[in-house]
C-alpha cells in the first residue's frame, strides 16, 4: 500500500495555500438550519406516507435489533474488566468483524443508501493502528466506516450512562470514553490509547473524529491531538455526502438528530462515499510535536474532502452553549480558540470569563456592542479616550463590536509589551495616589473620569475595591478589568494622564 513518507521539510506546515478562512467574519460550523423548497416538501409528505413507514419498520428497526443481539452474543458470559480490557478474540471476533458489518450495511441501506462507493484501502491494523475520520459531520458516519469494519472508538462520557446499550456497547467494542470538560478524564484517555496501541495484542482499528464534533461541514475544526501522540502510523478516512438535500449532517446548533434521520429516510436514495487515504507515517520531528502532526494530517483530509481548514476548535462550541445560555446568539461564542490559545496565549477559563464580561456590556443581549454600550459599562463619558478604546477593539467601522472582535482586540492590545511594563502601571498608580502614601482610596479612584469598580454590574463574583490598596492589588484589579489597561492608555496618549 502507498504511504506518505515525512519529508525533512515537514516543520512547514502542508496548509492549503487557496482555502483560507477570513479572519474579520469567522465561519459558523455548528448552525444548520434546513429550508426546503416546495417540491422537497411534497416529495417528504408524500414519502413519510409510505417510504418512511416501510424502511424504518422493516429495515432500520430489525437490522437495529440485530446489531444488538449481535454485541450481546458476542460478550456472552465474557469476563470484563473496566481497569484492563482486551480485545475481542475468536468466534467473538468473527461475530462483530463479519457478521455486524452485514448488519451495519442492512442499516444504511434502509437509510437509503442503497450503494456506497469505497476509494481506497483499508489498511490492516498493524500497518496503521489508527484511523482518523473527517469531517465529522452526521451520527451516520460510524455505520459508514461499519459497513467495512468494526473498531474500537473513542467516545464522549455521556454515551457511556445509556441506559442498555451504553454497557453493551462498551464492551462489545471496547469504547474510550473522554468527557470534554475534564482534563484529568483527557489525560486518562490518552493513557488508555497509548496502552493499546503499545500492548502487542490484536485490536482493531482505533476510530478517531479529531474535531470532537459533528458540523455542518463548512470548516474543518482544530483537531485535537489525542490520536497523534502516540507518534504512531495513522490513515486518514473522508466520508462525503452529496446529497442536494443535505439532511445527514447535524451540527450541534440546528434540527435534531431524529429530525435529520426522519429527512434522510423520506430521501428516494442517498449518496455517500468514503475514501481511504493513503497511511500517513510520521517524521521525527511529527513524532516529538503532536500539534504539528495533527495539523498536517488536517490539511491532507482538507484537501481531500474540500472543506477549509478553520481556527475554530470544539471550544468554540461550548462557548456557542454558554452565550445562548447568558440570553444571546448562538453563534455569539465564536472566538476562534485555536487561534486565541496559539497567538494570545489564553486559557479556555479566562475566555469564559471573558464572555460573561461581554454579556453584561451587550445590554440587547444581540451579539453586539456599540461604543455607549462600552461607556456604559466602564462608566466613562462620551469623547475620544473611550472612542479611542472602542476603535481598538472594533477594526471594523460598522460601529459595533463582536465577541470575537472584543476578545481578539482585548488581549492583542493587552498583551502589547509596553502595557504590561511595570513603568506603565507605577504611571497611572502614580497619578492616581494624590497623597503619595503608596495606596489608593476611594477617592483616587475618582480622580479620573471614571469609575474602576466595573463590579457594580455583577454579583459577588468580582473583585471587590477595599478601602486602600496598594500597588500589587492594583496590578491584580488591572488583570482583572482589562478594559481599563486600554483606557488608562488612551488618557495618557490624550493628555489627560501626564507622563
Amino acid at each position: 500500500m502507498d504511504s506518505y513518507q515525512a519529508p525533512n521539510e515537514r516543520s512547514t506546515l502542508l496548509r492549503p495555500a487557496d482555502m483560507a478562512v477570513s479572519e474579520e467574519a469567522p465561519v459558523d460550523p455548528f448552525t444548520l438550519k434546513h429550508r426546503f423548497s416546495c417540491y422537497d416538501c411534497l416529495k417528504i409528505a408524500f414519502n413519510c406516507i409510505w417510504l418512511f413507514p416501510l424502511r424504518l419498520l422493516f429495515i432500520v428497526l430489525p437490522s437495529a435489533v440485530m446489531g444488538s443481539c449481535l454485541c450481546m452474543l458476542s460478550i456472552l458470559c465474557l469476563s470484563y474488566n473496566e481497569e484492563d480490557p482486551q480485545p475481542l478474540t475468536g468466534w467473538r471476533k468473527f461475530v462483530l468483524q463479519k457478521v455486524a458489518t452485514k448488519v451495519s450495511r442492512l442499516f444504511m441501506f434502509g437509510f437509503g443508501f442503497h450503494w456506497i462507493p469505497v476509494i481506497g484501502t483499508p489498511a490492516a491494523s498493524s500497518e496503521a493502528p489508527i484511523m482518523v475520520v473527517g469531517p465529522h459531520s452526521s451520527m451516520l458516519d460510524i455505520f459508514v466506516i461499519g459497513c467495512r469494519s468494526i473498531p474500537t472508538a473513542l467516545s464522549r462520557a455521556e454515551n457511556k450512562s445509556v441506559p442498555f446499550f451504553g454497557r453493551i456497547f462498551t464492551q462489545a467494542f471496547n469504547v474510550i470514553y473522554v468527557s470534554r470538560d475534564e482534563m484529568a478524564s483527557r489525560q486518562q484517555a490518552a493513557t488508555e490509547i497509548n496502552r493499546r496501541l503499545n500492548s502487542g495484542l490484536d485490536w482493531p482499528h482505533l476510530l478517531i473524529f479529531p474535531e470532537g464534533t459533528t458540523t455542518n461541514r463548512k470548516a474543518l475544526l482544530q483537531f485535537k491531538h489525542g490520536a497523534f501522540s502516540p507518534g504512531l502510523p495513522v490513515q486518514p478516512v473522508v466520508i462525503r455526502y452529496r446529497n442536494r438535500m443535505n439532511t445527514m449532517v447535524w451540527p450541534d446548533h440546528g434540527d435534531s438528530v431524529i429530525t435529520c434521520w426522519f429527512y434522510t429516510l423520506c430521501q428516494f436514495h442517498n449518496h455517500v462515499e468514503m475514501e481511504y487515504l493513503p497511511v500517513y507515517q510520521p517524521s521525527d520531528e511529527e513524532k516529538q510535536n503532536p500539534d504539528l502532526f495533527a495539523e498536517n494530517i488536517r490539511n491532507i483530509i482538507s484537501r481531500s474532502s474540500g472543506v477549509p481548514p478553520s481556527d475554530v476548535a470544539i471550544e468554540d462550541m461550548i462557548l456557542c452553549k454558554m452565550a445562548q445560555q447568558l440570553g444571546m446568539p448562538y453563534s455569539t461564542g465564536i472566538v476562534e480558540y485555536a487561534k486565541v490559545k496559539k497567538d494570545l496565549s489564553t486559557s479556555f477559563k479566562d475566555i469564559k470569563k471573558l464572555l460573561k464580561t461581554f454579556s453584561i456590556i451587550d445590554r440587547d443581549r444581540n451579539g453586539l456592542v456599540d461604543i455607549s454600550d462600552l461607556g456604559w459599562y466602564l462608566g466613562v463619558p462620551s469623547g475620544a479616550g473611550l472612542k479611542m478604546v472602542f476603535d481598538s477593539m472594533a477594526p471594523a467601522s460598522d460601529g459595533f463590536l463582536t465577541f470575537h472582535n472584543y476578545v481578539h482586540g482585548l488581549l492583542a492590545r493587552c498583551s502589547s509589551p509596553h502595557l504590561q511594563n511595570e513603568e506603565f502601571l507605577h504611571t497611572i498608580f502614580n497619578y492616581l495616589d494624590q497623597d503619595h502614601n503608596g495606596a489608593l482610596s476611594e477617592a483616587d479612584m475618582f480622580r479620573l473620569p471614571i469609575h474602576i469598580a466595573a463590579a457594580r454590574h455583577t454579583t459577588d463574583d468580582f473583585y471587590q475595591i477595599t478601602p486602600q490598596i496598594g500597588f500589587e492589588e492594583f496590578k491584580a484589579l488591572l488583570s482583572e478589568y482589562k478594559e481599563y489597561v486600554l483606557l488608562f492608555e488612551a488618557y495618557r496618549n490624550i493628555g489627560i494622564i501626564a507622563t
